[in-house]
């Protein structure tokens, strides 16, 4: 129910549902899982933190109205980025918490924004 004017309108799935919005942060939770029990190789963890870098501060710059934090996302994996490569293994364990807790803080946006979708429809 999160108003119109604040959608995203660029996401690979068009007109989300809760469904698809919690097994995006049930993914999320996973990589990070996988990421703490050192699952993931260093080198593919640098090559998706540049990946979520670069996409979503292009959303960041591009969409002026949208209920999605990008610059927390962007924030988050630009620390991640720099840990691992910087650190390497040594403080994997943070970057896997940091990943969940960007994922568990977006559900948090969500249900605010999805709450106040209902105040505007009242």
């Amino acid at each position: 129910m999160i108003p119109e004017i604040l959608r995203d309108k660029t996401t690979i799935i068009k007109n989300h549902t809760l469904k698809t919005y919690i097994f995006c942060v049930l993914l999320r939770i996973s990589i990070g899982l996988l990421v703490i029990a050192n699952k993931i190789p260093v080198t593919i963890l640098q090559i998706l933190s540049i990946f979520v870098i670069v996409t979503f501060l292009l959303k960041f710059i591009k969409i002026e109205k949208i209920w999605k934090n990008y610059l927390r996302t962007v924030l988050v994996y630009a620390i991640i980025l720099f840990l691992i490569t910087k650190y390497k293994s040594r403080y994997i364990e943070l970057a896997g918490l940091l990943i969940i807790f960007d994922s568990l803080m977006g559900l948090q946006t969500y249900h605010n924004f999805n709450q106040i979708g209902y105040l505007f429809n009242s």
